[in-house]
This record gives structure tokens, sequence and C-alpha cells, in this order.
């Protein structure tokens, strides 16, 4: 499990999904068509591709921008929104706001599932919970929205960093890594991790996370 989506890294960096490209994982592009929310594609299957809800299509052309996609309706079209504070209501479903029309746009469907894996993973260790163990395999974090914060913030340094790490000017990279970072060590000095190490979703123990580094290779 992951606990925070491409989404919630769009909140954070508007233009990540467009100028991260070299550390991300491009799931499908092409052409499609937008009408309002609904986007179309021209050929090629979104199913095929795992294309998902709260992953980010970028589109170019007279539309350009990086959107939440709301949910995949069919293998060749989707629903999609301008990113606003009512695609997350607290209760009831979310409302798409219509980013336009246009016809034949260029788009791809980008991820930073990797990276999201490799930070949930390490708060889980973290935690206390051995992935692999044989004695607590159901063992689980219960309060995973409090996990959230950290989790993005700890997959942006991640990014960065790797960022940093292949370019011939690294210095912007690195200071946003620098601070991503110092955001990350106090989010996780403030959470507090519910574990249920039975499966039965009850909470057994309480943990403090312990502090985690990301390093550059």
């Amino acid at each position: 499990m992951t606990f925070c989506t491409d989404v919630d890294l769009l909140h954070w960096e508007p233009s990540l999904f467009r100028d991260a490209v070299f550390a991300s994982q491009q799931l499908l592009s092409g052409t499609g068509d937008l009408n309002e929310t609904t986007f179309t594609l021209v050929s090629g299957s979104l199913v095929t591709a795992h294309v998902a809800a709260n992953q980010v299509i970028v589109l170019s052309g007279s539309l350009s921008g990086s959107y939440p996609i709301v949910s995949v309706n069919n293998a060749t079209q989707l629903t999609l929104s301008v990113l606003y504070d009512g695609l997350f209501p607290d209760t009831g479903s979310a409302t798409p706001s219509p980013a336009g029309t246009a016809a034949a746009l260029p788009f791809a469907v980008r991820t930073f599932w990797p990276q999201r894996k490799v930070v949930s993973d390490l708060m889980m260790r973290a935690a206390g919970i051995d992935l692999g163990s044989v004695i607590t395999p159901d063992a689980q974090i219960v309060n995973t929205e409090a996990m959230r914060r950290p989790c993005v913030l700890g997959t942006l340094q991640m990014i960065y960093n790797a960022l940093a790490a292949a370019a011939e000017t690294p210095t912007n990279f690195q200071v946003r890594a620098d601070l991503y970072e110092r955001l990350y060590r106090r989010a996780l000095s403030q959470v507090r991790a519910e574990v249920d190490m039975n499966g039965d979703g009850a909470v057994d123990v309480l943990r403090r996370l312990n502090v985690l580094e990301l390093t550059r290779a």
C-alpha cells in the first residue's frame, strides 16, 4: 500500500508531472479530445495501461496543464478535473470542475508510484512493521490519513534528490530536496502510528515513527 497518491503530490508541486519526467514512470501517451471534464482517447487503452483514479494526466496544447484523474469510465474515456477543493469533500462524492473543450490534445499519464511505495514501506518499517514477517503478516497501520503528509514530503524529497543527481546544474533541485527533507523530518516527528498487529481492525499499539533519511545515491 501507499500512504499518498499522485494527486497529493500535485497539491504541493503543480508542475511536477511536467518538469520531472526523468524521475516518473509513463503509463500511457497519445492524443485525445476533451469535452469539459470528459477526455476520450484517439487510440490506446486506459485499462491495459493501468490508469486509475487519483493519478495525473498531463495535457499539452491549448489546455496545457496537469489534471487529477477523477475516474476511469472505460478503456478509452476518463473524467478529469481542475484541481480545487470540491474534489476532496468531507462527505459525498467529488464534483469535477471543467477544464475546457479541445480536440487532438497531446497527453501523457505519468506516476510516481515507485517513489511513493518506497517511502510508504520505510514508514511501515519505522512503525515497527516487518513487511516480510511470518509472525505478524497481518500487521498494518490503521490511521493511514495521518501518514499522508509525511509520505508526500518524503516522496518529494526522493524525487528532487534524483533530479539533482542527474542535472548539470543541480542547485535549484537540491534546494527543494533539502526543503522537503526538513519538512519530512518534522512531519515524522509529529505523527503517531496506530498499529493493528493481527489484522482485526483494532489498534493494538501506538508507535512514534523513527526519523528516516532519504539520501541521494
